[in-house]
């Protein structure tokens, strides 16, 4: 397994994991079928500068939260304790990851919507995060 595919695993268990959440899945091909629901997303890596022997690279990575139902002011609360609770989740052990990562950080303003899917009232965040790691250079699969 690639050490990206290692990160990953770290942050799918530590999203699932988040109290408020009924469903969570990596790169969805659909919505979700419980609510509040977290949605991760890869959105590519970026280069950074190289040191001798080790890739360093920026993964950025988007997390979305979708709640359901509910009045708006109730709605939005839970939203922003979702928004808190996967916020500590990924950063809250001094942004390592476990020691998998140099640094998992915000990237950017939280952005929300609000919408009406198939008769049901959702509310929607989006978080971008800029995940710093290493890895061999010429061997993706393996940890700098």
């Amino acid at each position: 397994m690639s050490a990206l595919g290692d990160i990953y695993i770290e942050l799918d268990l530590r999203l699932a994991a988040v109290p408020l959440v009924a469903d969570y899945e990596r790169m969805p091909s659909g919505d979700p079928s419980r609510f509040p629901a977290l949605r991760g997303f890869d959105d590519g890596d970026e280069p950074i500068d190289g040191e001798p022997g080790a890739t360093r690279l920026t993964n950025n990575f988007s997390l979305e939260g979708i709640v359901e139902g509910g009045s708006g002011a109730e709605a939005h609360q839970v939203l922003l304790d979702l928004h808190a609770q996967a916020v500590a989740a990924l950063c809250g052990d001094g942004g390592t990851l476990g020691g998998l990562v140099e640094n998992i950080e915000i990237v950017g303003q939280r952005r929300t919507d609000v919408s009406e899917l198939a008769s049901k009232r959702r509310i929607a965040f989006a978080q971008d995060f800029a995940i710093t790691y290493a890895t061999a250079r010429g061997d993706p699969a393996v940890r700098a």
